[in-house]
C-alpha cells in the first residue's frame, strides 16, 4: 500500500488506494486535506493507511448500513442466490433490518444494537422468523468484514441465536389431529384445490412443491412420489426450480388415500383437457386451474380459510399441514429419522423442530406398554383347568 502526499492551495493533502472492493469492483481510494505542513500531512497519511491494514477501512466511517445493504443486494445477492432466495432477502433487508437500523453508521454497529434489535422483533414474529432475519444480516455483515474491508471486525461472531425453545414459541407450531384433518378433507373434497390440500397432509410437501408436482413425478406403480421442481411466485412473477443434483430429488412413498386422490384427480384434469381443447395450458400439472396455468399461493391461502369454517376445525396457516404430517408420523411410531427423510429434512432439524412432541408421544407408548403387561398379568392370575 503506497500512499502520496500533494500541494492544494496553500494547504496539503493526502491520498492511498486500499483494494477494489469486491462488492462493486471499483475503485477505493482514501484522501484528506487540509494540513498546513507537507510533515504534518505524510504523518497523518501513514497513521491512515496503518489503520486500513489492521483492516479499519476508512470508507465505512461515512457508509451506513442502509447504504452497504442496498450495496450487498444488488452486487452480491442479486447475481448469486436463486430469485426466491434473492427475493425474501431483499424483502427481509428492505421491511425489517432497514428500518430499525439503517440508520446506523456499518463502523458504529455493534453486538448489542443488533440483540436489541432481535429483541424487539420476538415481541412480534416467531423464532424462526428472527433467526432468518439474522441468517441475512449476517451474511451481509461476514462479506463486509471477510471480503469488502468494510468492517475491522467479524460484529456477527459475537451474536448468537442459540436458545432453548420455550412454551410460547412451541405454541406457534399449530397442527390438526387425525380426527381434524379428516374432517376437513371430507369437507373439502368438492373443492377446486381439493389434491392441494390432500398432498399437504399426506406428504408433508411444502407449498411449492404441491404447487409444482406434475405428473410426470408420480410413479403409481411404486407408490411413490419424487419431488423434483417447486413453484414460486416473487416480485417478478413465477420462478420455476429444480435440484442442482439426482441427490437433491427426495422421494416420497404414498399412502393408499392420496393415491386414490391423485388418481381421481387426473381423471378430472383428462376432463379440463377436452373442455379447454387447444386453450389448455399443459404444464403437465397435478395442481393447477382448470385451464391448466400455475396457481397463485394467494389462492390458496383465501381458499383454505374458507374451508377451515366450513369443516368446524381450528384455523390453522397452510405450513401448519407439514407440522400435521410431522405429529402424525411421530404419532404412529414412525423412526424420526424416517420421518425426516420424507419431509427433506436432517435429522438434527427434524429433532430441533418437533422435538417437543416427543414426550407426549412416549407417555402415550408408557400406557399402551403398561395396558398390555396388566393384560398378561390378569391371565396369569386365572385358574388354570385341570
Amino acid at each position: 500500500m503506497k500512499g502520496h502526499v500533494y500541494q492544494r492551495g496553500k494547504t496539503y493533502s493526502y491520498a492511498f488506494d486500499l483494494p477494489s472492493d469486491p462488492l462493486t469492483g471499483k475503485r477505493n481510494q482514501v484522501f484528506k486535506g487540509g494540513f498546513k505542513t507537507e510533515k504534518e500531512a505524510w504523518a497523518a497519511c501513514r497513521k491512515a493507511m496503518a489503520d486500513a491494514e489492521r483492516g479499519a477501512n476508512l470508507k465505512a466511517t461515512k457508509m451506513t448500513l442502509a447504504q452497504y445493504l442496498q450495496e450487498y443486494l444488488e452486487t452480491h445477492a442479486k447475481p448469486n442466490f436463486k430469485p426466491t432466495s434473492y427475493d425474501t432477502e431483499k424483502t427481509i433487508i428492505e421491511a425489517r433490518i432497514i428500518p430499525a437500523l439503517g440508520k446506523v453508521k456499518l463502523e458504529a454497529l455493534t453486538p448489542r444494537a443488533i440483540k436489541t434489535f432481535y429483541a424487539e422483533l420476538r415481541k412480534s414474529y416467531s423464532k424462526d422468523y428472527v433467526k432468518n432475519i439474522h441468517g441475512v444480516l449476517k451474511r451481509a455483515l461476514r462479506l463486509a468484514y471477510t471480503e469488502s474491508g468494510l468492517l475491522g471486525e467479524d460484529i456477527m461472531s459475537k451474536v448468537s441465536m442459540r436458545s432453548k425453545v420455550n412454551a410460547n414459541e412451541q405454541k406457534e407450531m399449530q397442527f390438526w389431529t387425525i380426527e381434524e384433518f379428516t374432517r376437513f378433507l371430507e369437507s373439502s373434497r368438492e373443492h377446486v384445490h381439493y389434491i392441494v390440500f390432500s398432498l399437504a397432509v399426506y406428504t408433508g410437501m411444502r407449498r411449492g412443491e404441491v404447487l409444482g408436482l406434475r405428473w410426470q413425478d408420480i410413479d403409481f406403480e411404486h407408490k411413490e412420489l419424487r419431488v423434483i421442481q417447486t413453484a414460486n411466485w416473487t416480485r417478478n412473477g413465477l420462478v420455476i426450480q429444480r435440484p442442482k443434483t439426482n441427490d437433491s430429488i427426495r422421494r416420497v412413498k404414498l399412502f393408499q388415500r392420496i393415491i386414490d386422490d391423485l388418481q381421481a384427480r387426473y381423471e378430472q384434469v383428462q376432463a379440463y383437457k377436452t373442455e379447454y381443447g387447444d386453450a389448455y395450458e399443459d404444464n403437465d400439472l397435478v395442481c393447477c386451474y382448470p385451464s391448466g396455468g400455475y396457481i397463485k399461493p394467494k389462492r390458496i391461502t383465501e381458499g383454505m380459510e374458507v374451508l377451515v369454517r366450513k369443516a368446524g376445525v381450528k384455523k390453522i396457516r397452510f405450513h401448519d399441514l407439514r407440522h400435521t404430517h410431522a405429529s402424525f408420523l411421530l404419532r404412529i411410531g414412525i423412526n424420526p429419522k424416517v420421518a425426516a427423510e420424507r419431509l427433506g429434512m436432517t435429522p438434527a432439524m427434524f429433532n430441533e423442530r418437533y422435538s417437543h412432541l416427543l414426550p407426549t408421544m412416549q407417555e402415550e407408548a408408557v400406557d399402551k406398554i403398561e395396558q398390555e403387561l396388566n393384560k398378561h398379568a390378569e391371565k396369569s392370575l386365572e385358574p388354570v383347568d385341570k
